[in-house]
């Protein structure tokens, strides 16, 4: 028993009792390793690229065009419609506006905890995406309290969501990394599930 609270306390699973709460956080983050500085520029450069992108065409098309003017790009493929969008993706209600505002602002906080850990240069691009789509359409919410939406597309009767650049980087990069995950993510090695088994 002494062996296996002994291996516990190195591998960060229980608080060591003589180095007291904050002694163990402290030798926890000591342990931990933590992303690299590359990694981060390379994810908020990307992030601040897709917001740039997206604040630009949001306040082109506010600018130009009147809530529900359509202009056709592609017939019938793809037309720029002026919306903003009180509620949620897919302009899908989660019930008060404060909800609107902390659900989006949450997932920022937890790609920017998943950041803190190395990851593979896919992955963090894919987040860096990820993290400037939420950015963009967190800035609408706190300046406007909706969300300008302007991409349409479809065909003839049938169309997609309206939607703007943060919504679709965070939805192509989300199925870009779930894609990943599932087929070409290596398997983690099931070591420390074999040691606690044995103990």
């Amino acid at each position: 028993m002494a062996k296996s609270s002994a291996r516990a306390r190195k591998k960060g699973k229980a608080p060591d009792p003589k180095r007291g709460f904050f002694g163990s956080i402290r030798a926890w983050i000591k342990r931990t390793s933590w992303a690299r500085p590359r990694q981060w520029i390379i994810a908020l450069i990307l992030a601040a690229l897709v917001v740039i992108a997206d604040q630009i065409s949001k306040a082109l098309v506010a600018s130009n065009l009147y809530v529900g003017q359509t202009v056709w790009l592609i017939n019938p493929l793809l037309k720029v419609t002026y919306a903003q969008n009180e509620y949620g993706i897919f302009s899908i209600s989660f019930g008060s506006a404060f909800l609107h505002l902390l659900l989006p602002l949450c997932a920022v906080i937890f790609v920017l905890i998943f950041l803190t850990r190395p990851q593979k240069t896919f992955v963090t691009v894919l987040m860096g995406v990820i993290l400037g789509g939420g950015l963009g359409n967190l800035v609408d919410r706190i300046l406007h309290g909706y969300v300008v939406d302007w991409i349409s597309m479809g065909f003839r009767n049938w169309r997609w969501a309206t939607y703007n650049v943060a919504d679709g980087s965070v939805v192509v990069s989300v199925i870009l990394l779930l894609v990943y995950e599932f087929f070409f993510s290596k398997p983690k090695k099931k070591e420390e599930a074999e040691e606690e088994t044995s103990n």
